[in-house]
C-alpha cells in the first residue's frame, strides 16, 4: 500500500503581497481593442511623426498604443498615459516605424528606461 506524505512547503500566494508586475498591469484583449479605437478616433496621427495611421490594417502603415511613461517606470495604464505610434514590418517581418524605434531606444543601456 502506498502512503502520501504530507506536503513540506505552503503554497504561497501572490494576491495582496506584492504590487503587480507590469505585465499584471496591461490591459487586454476587449478592453485593448476599445482602447486602441478610442485613441485612434481621437487622432489618427502617429504622435512622433505625424504620419496617418490605419486602423483596420488596410494600409501599410499600422499603429502600437504606447505607454508614454512605461508601466515599469510607473505609468499608468490609462487612455491619459497612452498615445498612437506608427508599426509596421519590413519585408524580412522586422517590425519597423516609430513604436519600434521608441522601444529599441528606452532598451538601449543608458536609454531612458536605465537612467
Amino acid at each position: 500500500m502506498l502512503r502520501t506524505l504530507k506536503p513540506r512547503l505552503a503554497t504561497v500566494s501572490r494576491a495582496g503581497q506584492l504590487a503587480p508586475t507590469p505585465s499584471e498591469q496591461r490591459m487586454a484583449g476587449r478592453q485593448l481593442q476599445a482602447r486602441r479605437l478610442r485613441l485612434w478616433q481621437a487622432n489618427p496621427y502617429c504622435a512622433c511623426c505625424g504620419q496617418l495611421v490605419s486602423l483596420d490594417g488596410r494600409s501599410a502603415v499600422g499603429f502600437e498604443v504606447d505607454h508614454v511613461v512605461r508601466l515599469d517606470q510607473g505609468g499608468p495604464d490609462t487612455d491619459q498615459n497612452c498615445q498612437v505610434l506608427c508599426a509596421w514590418r519590413d519585408e524580412r517581418g522586422r517590425k519597423q516605424g516609430c513604436h519600434a524605434a521608441k522601444t529599441a531606444e528606452e532598451r538601449r543601456p543608458g536609454g531612458p528606461a536605465n537612467r
